[in-house]
């Protein structure tokens, strides 16, 4: 081999590579992108969100490590599929090679010179692209963003380049390259890139329950070859705190660094297979096979003779003449269909969009537990996986057919028929839609093998017809349109795919970073959501302005084709003319009623956003009014209710509904109050107030509405406050997809007057309304120690007193009605529905939910479903039912009635608890699959049923810590009734799965104490629900069965009728008193309420030996993380819950205590009567600690092989 030769063809591609505007766009892409990040808060989920508050460095090497990992898999590695994979090809059309080979150029030089030259373009293009971060993050000034940005270390930007850049652009520069040359098809080649994207962004990136064993994830991170994975699951998705990501290094482990040469390895073999490959095949270097032999020997046998076996010119049955437009588009598209059947492409994409569907069955909701799958959840789920791989499809097998007859040197004789270039155009478009309906059965065919295996859902064909057919396919047809126009104006592959390319990078960022809209948003990306109840009705306006939109400018690019395709060489004469001033006026007058259509459909569509209730004119109102009331009216005292009476009458076909009401207001404070404030909603119309039912002007700041009493309220009496007003809910469209808690829909209604005025009038000021993230958000309060003692505010506006309600609802008579209160009237009269609601017992919150259902029931609960999601009402009702015996039992007689659930569309997913009348969205419980140890629907159903008594009978305080008391102590109630209802098994795996959500969301350094914490920080919400029920039932542990329960219910009794509202720090007073050792209750208080401590353990030097009769097992413990707890260490062996398996080994453990403080450790020494099989840290899941996959040892022989040491 020649080095200069080698260096020659190295040199001259390299040349070509940077004379390429493909070259120069990914540059530009990345120069915007480095901007952008530098300009955001791109950074990992770590540190501290307040001001001054330690932030995660976004030139650290963890971050940066991640940035290149991301980059170089979505955005290097297409534009390295077309120049390495188009390499050999783009030679092979231009007939090179056949000159090449004539000369002294031996295979070897040729394609290793080609490859290197590819590899180091990427190579300098990564380097430039780390250049140009180094430039925006530390050469340019930084305002807003400086606390971001650490300082320069070189290091920082070299190691993961190497460690991760590198590896990946040999492996898929490699890959590609090979494929390109061993196969010769251009299509081919993006096959590696869109498979590494599918399955990363699909699967290997994120799929993570914790239910997944430790060996089985450490091969998934093996198998990741983008290494994105790893990083996630060993060092990220538990916090190790700010300063450690801003200071350390990527550790490395043994997996990472075979993985990483494993990419080298599979990168240049595959340039060594094709290297064998073509030397074998370039110049005669084997025999012909027999048949090819012949084939050879036909072909260069005389004319004569070749004449003579030639048929007949009649026998071929040719004719003349000019088809017709439709007869030639067939012509052509049976033509490119034979092509494309006989294509290897159509036999590698179908199969790995099959095994992409099929990993929906494996879809998690909540508590990570697998979610029961409809065809309309398949449906909506799969659209983001067929967009991304039918676009790219399109992108390829598009251009490459419009580029065909020009490659293959036969577009002279082709251009030249009689055949007319728009049935050309439509055959061509019309054959590659054989792929895509390809794709799309495949799919199918996927989404019914799992409604097969799971074998409670029957299969409806109507969504995958709505969302496919009226969703989906407007997005190809687009895109076809897009690519082919593109193809028309570059003629050129290469401009194709990299404007292309460009295109598909860029909607994709803007989705990223919360700048898409619905006129944009011409793919429909992540914004479609599905209801089995309400299918596509919340959205329905704004998805058919968008797909007229959209469908309207694929005419107008399909147009532009036809006119811009030139079948003829292009020259400049003709060119010259084409752009005269009075030819592109012409041509503009031509295609302007083109433009019609989407002027009209996109003015409408940007007008829904821009009036939507996330668009400029409610943002402006928010902002009005938290300016114009922040000052004055923050902190100032409301009345409370007293009593409430709700007239409403909705018209859901309209979104809308009517109120006629009033409250009586209760003046519970200690002065006379001569004013008050009233939020409404500023989008309500004809508003009228009344007050003791004289007719009231109020002042209007900015839809806080100040009540001027004509004589003050005095202490302890009331007033009655009339009003009545017309609204909608949702009022207008969102801005790119989602929807709000609160909607009134023609198939499912769900209205709750809790924090905001969506339904009904709420006294006081909102504090959180007009706050936008980095505009005018403050850090969180900083309360005094003592803020608790007095008087509390309640944490919910409203609901701080008891209150009788009265509630009129009026629905078409199609649907039925559950209100707060019990059903004392009812009447179907004139096509509506009207009923009426008294509560038995008094109440603090009051909501309206509405659908068609049907029910089940038991004694004094009853659960309202969907016809269609009959699946797990049992177990809700027995949840329901446990829920109110035991709770009751424990804590204190269930109040009310009835206890009811009703199903509401699943467009929010959340569940919420007034009293009496829960209610689900039908994504969090309805559709969940229960197993032996894990029943999501038993277990939130749980949760919602203890939130009757926490807090709706023992109301919670407006302060730091508070909140505990509901949603923790839910999440404790929970586990109490888990464990007595559903066994050992549940309650561990529920104790297992909201540890695993804590541990992964939790910041470590913005986390605080869990009498500090009000969920204003990120990470807060996890913590307070997770963390905070941990805390409390491992106190309930700490103190016994008896003395817990007894401490409960004397907390109950105290706050359920006081004028005052529970503090953390009152229900820990309280507790205390039913402590057997006060000092040792404080010790665990103080670690677990007061300061902030997660253990965390690890086992070493694990051996089991033969010891007498029996065995030993010794190790090592360490306590990684922080706090001080007793934890059981046990060496077990067989099946702890076998469910029946007969051949199931029989359970068997020793167990062994260990007391360890953070950083400390201990060798124990477990005997067993038995050779066991693992050793396990807290067996039973009785200890709040981290990373508890890490806290188990496979003992033996090679146990150590996959376990995870950071």
């Amino acid at each position: 081999m020649s080095g200069a030769r080698l260096f020659e063809i190295f040199r001259q591609d390299a040349l070509h590579s940077l004379r390429r505007p493909m070259f120069w766009v990914l540059m530009a892409l990345l120069a915007f992108m480095a901007w952008g990040i530098s300009t955001g808060h791109a950074a990992i989920g770590s540190g501290d969100a307040r001001v001054g508050g330690h932030k995660a460095w976004i030139t650290s090497e963890f971050a940066l490590a991640q940035l290149v990992i991301m980059m170089t898999t979505i955005i290097y590695v297409f534009f390295i599929s077309v120049a390495a994979g188009m390499s050999i090809i783009r030679d092979e059309e231009h007939r090179v090679g056949e000159i090449l080979h004539s000369t002294p150029l031996t295979p070897g030089e040729y394609v290793w010179g080609k490859y290197l030259s590819v590899l180091a373009v990427f190579v300098a293009v990564l380097g430039m692209h780390l250049g140009l971060a180094m430039l925006f993050n530390h050469v340019l000034p930084h305002g807003e963003n400086a606390d971001f940005i650490g300082p320069f270390v070189l290091a920082n930007y070299l190691r993961p380049a190497l460690v991760f850049g590198l590896p990946t652009l040999v492996l898929f520069t490699g890959i590609c390259f090979a494929i390109g040359g061993l196969t010769r098809k251009p299509v081919l080649v993006f096959v590696a890139p869109v498979a590494v994207l599918l399955v990363g962004a699909f699967f290997l990136w994120d799929w993570s329950p914790v239910w997944l064993p430790l060996w089985v994830n450490r091969i998934l991170q093996f198998a990741d070859l983008t290494g994105l994975r790893w990083i996630k699951e060993t060092w990220l998705l538990v916090d190790k705190g700010v300063d450690y990501y801003n200071h350390a290094t990527v550790g490395l482990d043994g997996l990472i660094v075979a993985q990483r040469l494993a990419c080298v390895a599979l990168g240049l073999g595959a340039v060594a297979l094709l290297h064998v490959r073509f030397a074998a095949t370039l110049r005669g270097a084997h025999a012909l096979p027999k048949g090819h032999a012949a084939q050879a020997r036909a072909a260069t046998a005389t004319p004569a003779a070749r004449l003579e076996s030639l048929p007949a010119l009649a026998a071929l049955g040719m004719r003349s003449g000019v088809p017709g437009f439709v007869a030639g588009a067939l012509e052509v598209a049976r033509a490119e269909i034979h092509g494309i059947l006989r294509h290897p492409g159509l036999y590698l994409f179908v199969p790995l969009i099959l095994l992409q569907t099929l990993a929906n069955e494996y879809n998690v909701g909540a508590f990570d537990t697998r979610l029961l799958n409809t065809s309309g959840i398949l449906a909506v789920g799969a659209m983001n996986t067929l967009t991304l791989l039918v676009c790219m499809m399109i992108l390829f097998y598009t251009t490459e057919s419009l580029q065909r007859e020009r490659s293959t040197g036969i577009g002279a004789i082709y251009f030249a028929t009689p055949l007319r270039t728009g049935a050309m155009l439509a055959g061509k478009a019309l054959a590659n839609t054989v792929l895509g309906v390809s794709i799309v059965a495949s799919c199918l065919a996927g989404c019914l093998v799992i409604l097969a295996v799971q074998g409670k859902v029957p299969l409806d064909l109507a969504p995958f017809a709505l969302v496919w057919g009226l969703l989906l396919v407007p997005t190809f047809l687009v895109w076809t349109a897009y690519v082919s126009f593109l193809q028309s104006l570059t003629s050129n592959r290469y401009g194709t795919y990299t404007i292309g390319l460009a295109t598909m990078t860029l909607s994709g960022w803007f989705q990223m970073r919360g700048k898409m809209n619905w006129v944009a948003n011409w793919d429909l990306w992540s914004t479609t959501r599905w209801s089995d109840i309400a299918p596509l009705e919340y959205d329905r306006m704004p998805l058919l302005l968008n797909r007229v939109f959209w469908l309207g400018a694929a005419v107008l690019f399909t147009v532009l084709t036809v006119r811009l395709f030139e079948r003829r060489e292009r020259d400049a004469t003709r060119i010259v003319h084409r752009l005269r001033p009075a030819a592109l006026l012409s041509s503009a007058l031509s295609i302007a009623p083109l433009l019609l259509v989407p002027a009209v459909a996109g003015t409408l569509l940007a007008l829904q956003v821009h009036e939507g209730y996330e668009g400029g004119v409610a943002r402006k109102l928010a902002r009005d009014y938290w300016k114009k009331n922040v000052e004055t009216w923050k902190n100032a005292r409301a009345p409370s209710l007293a009593a409430v009476d709700f007239d409403l009458e909705l018209d859901p076909a309209k979104r809308a509904f009517r109120v006629r009401g009033w409250y009586d207001v209760l003046n519970d404070t200690d002065r006379p109050l001569a004013r008050f404030p009233v939020s409404v909603n500023p989008e309500w119309k004809k508003l009228a107030w009344t007050l003791n039912g004289d007719s009231l002007a109020t002042e209007n700041r900015a839809a806080l509405h100040i009540v001027t009493l004509p004589r003050p309220l005095a202490p302890g009496t009331k007033a009655r406050l009339g009003f009545s007003y017309e609204g909608r809910q949702p009022d207008g469209a969102s801005k790119n997809g989602g929807a709000q808690m609160e909607f009134i829909l023609p198939s499912s209604i769900v209205l709750t007057a809790l924090e905001r005025p969506t339904m009904a009038p709420i006294l006081g000021y909102d504090p959180g309304v007009g706050v936008e993230e980095d505009k005018n958000q403050s850090d969180p309060r900083e309360w005094p120690e003592a803020w608790h003692q007095g008087l509390s505010r309640p944490a919910i506006a409203m609901a701080g007193n008891w209150f009788d309600a009265h509630l009129k609802v009026s629905v078409p008579a199609d649907l039925m009605v559950n209100a707060t209160g019990e059903l004392v009237r009812e009447e179907v009269r004139d096509g509506r529905r009207v009923t009426e609601w008294r509560t038995d017992h008094p109440v603090r919150i009051f909501n309206v939910v509405a659908g068609h259902w049907k029910v089940k029931r038991g004694d004094g609960v009853a659960v309202f479903y969907d016809p269609r999601h009959p699946y797990n009402a049992d177990e809700m009702l027995e949840a329901l039912a446990a829920a109110r015996t035991w709770y009751g039992e424990w804590f204190a007689p269930y109040p009310w009635k009835t206890l009811r659930l009703s199903e509401f569309a699943g467009l929010p997913t959340y569940a919420q608890a007034p009293p009496g009348n829960i209610t689900f969205s039908e994504n969090i419980g309805f559709l969940t699959q229960s197993k032996p140890d894990a029943n999501a629907a038993f277990w939130i159903t749980a949760h919602e049923s203890a939130h009757q008594w926490w807090p709706n009978l023992a109301m919670v305080a407006d302060g730091p810590g508070a909140v505990v008391l509901s949603e923790g102590m839910a999440h404790f109630s929970s586990i109490l009734l888990i464990e007595q209802a559903k066994g050992l098994e549940q309650r561990m795996g529920f104790c297992r799965s909201v540890e695993n959500r804590y541990g992964r969301a939790r910041r470590r350094d913005s986390e605080r104490a869990l009498v500090k914490m009000d969920g204003t920080l990120p990470g807060d919400s996890r913590a307070i629900y997770d963390k905070g029920g941990w805390a409390l039932w491992m106190l309930h542990r700490f103190l016994g069965r008896d003395a817990g329960l007894a401490g409960l219910r004397e907390y109950l009794a105290a706050f359920r009728d006081s004028r005052d509202n529970a503090a953390l720090e009152d229900y820990l007073a309280i507790m205390r008193r039913h402590a057997a050792d006060t000092t040792a209750f404080d010790a665990f208080a103080r670690q677990w309420f007061h300061e902030v401590v997660v253990p965390e353990y690890k086992l070493d030097d694990a051996t089991v030996e033969k010891h007498g009769e029996g065995w030993m097992v010794r190790a090592r413990v360490r306590n990684t993380g922080t706090g001080v707890m007793p934890v059981e260490v046990a060496a077990v062996r067989g099946v702890r819950f076998p469910h029946g398996k007969k051949d199931a080994e029989p359970w068997r453990d020793g167990r062994a205590t260990i007391t360890l403080g953070a950083g400390e450790s201990r060798e124990i020494a477990i005997p067993c009567a038995f050779e066991p099989e693992r050793l396990v840290v807290d067996p039973d899941v009785t200890v709040l600690m981290l990373e508890r996959q890490k806290a188990e040892l496979k003992l033996g022989r090679g146990a150590a092989m996959l376990a995870a040491k950071p």
